[in-house]
């Protein structure tokens, strides 16, 4: 006898699908909200509006649906980076794997460089989203690597423009030097003192991944490149809202040091005026992002910004009998 058909069975699977679609939207809203209004709060700008936060939504579902369905790239920011070269191995970090990089004698050295060493173990990063230290281990060797990833909604949302602004403007801290050049992705070398015994690289993507390594300072370039050629620049483009075009596509690898003569200036030179056209590109999104946002205050709060601050009451004194001194404040 020939099995009849129920539809309420495909009512119901219907009901469910949409039931669990739900609670998945609703979920990713709420994490999504939580920590938009954590990031307004901590820019003491008069806390996260539904207006602002509605406005970089629907960008924010475009970048997580979009990185989602490109197909054959990580999503996990650990996966995005490089595999231990050959010989060496990888582990997660301790605290007392900075040792080696710090001069010798306890305390020595500049605070702000000892400093730089020692935030490369801290997982504890302000308003970053998503951090992961790696250290790649071979005999006494050791690399370290940091990647910060910083949430979508600080490159969505007014809300924190100036915060944007300072992580796209990221820079060396001491003398910056070109390094390589990995698949479009510029690494830059912080040239720190020499009592320090480490060498420390950085770059980022889209000013919302940040990467650090730290390696030792008798490191040759050409070794290092064996660190950078397995990093995953497409996914770590992917990932990001401000996508840049073709970054990751092209499997070339240029290290600064190999070149020579005219070689050498063309490439600092391409470098200088494609960081010279980032900057000014961030300063122009900057200017637009302010004057949106005093266009959306309106003249009220333009005009109340404006006003001098009132002026205090003044103190009325007298002296009494004795000598004694009352005062009070006017009206």
């Amino acid at each position: 006898m020939p099995k009849r058909y129920k539809p309420g069975c495909s009512v119901l699977r219907l009901i469910g699908f949409l039931l669990m679609v739900t609670i998945g939207a609703g979920g990713f809203l709420a994490l999504d909200y939580n920590m938009a209004r954590q990031l307004a709060d901590s820019e003491d700008d008069g806390g996260l509006t539904v207006r602002d936060y509605l406005g970089g939504l629907s960008v924010r579902i475009a970048s997580v649906t979009g990185s989602a369905a490109t197909p054959g790239l990580p999503s996990a920011l650990q996966d995005m980076l490089p595999k231990p070269p050959e010989g060496w191995t990888v582990r997660p970090a301790t605290g007392e794997d900075i040792t080696a990089f710090l001069p010798r004698e306890r305390g020595a050295g500049e605070a702000k460089a000892r400093d730089l060493i020692t935030d490369m173990v801290k997982d504890k990063v302000s308003g970053a989203a998503e951090v992961v230290i790696l250290v790649y281990e071979k005999a006494d060797r050791r690399v370290i690597l940091k990647a910060v990833r910083y949430p979508d909604v600080i490159f969505t949302s007014d809300m924190a423009i100036q915060q944007r602004f300072d992580l796209q403007m990221k820079s060396a801290e001491y003398r910056g030097i070109s390094s390589m050049t990995v698949r479009g992705l510029d690494i830059t070398e912080d040239l720190l003192p020499d009592d320090m015994r480490g060498r420390l690289f950085m770059a980022d993507v889209g000013g919302q991944i940040h990467l650090r390594l730290l390696a030792p300072r008798r490191m040759p370039d050409a070794e290092l490149v064996t660190f950078f050629e397995t990093l995953h620049v497409r996914a770590l483009n992917a990932a990001v809202v401000d996508k840049r075009d073709g970054l990751g596509e092209v499997p070339v690898i240029v290290l600064a040091s190999a070149l020579s003569g005219a070689d050498r200036d063309a490439y600092d030179a391409d470098r200088a005026a494609r960081a010279a056209a980032e900057a000014a590109q961030s300063r122009e999104a900057l200017q637009m992002a302010e004057a949106a946002v005093a266009a959306a205050a309106g003249p009220d709060a333009v005009a109340a910004e404006g006003e001098p601050p009132a002026q205090a009451p003044a103190a009325q004194c007298e002296k009494g009998a004795g000598g004694v001194k009352r005062c009070k404040v006017g009206e």
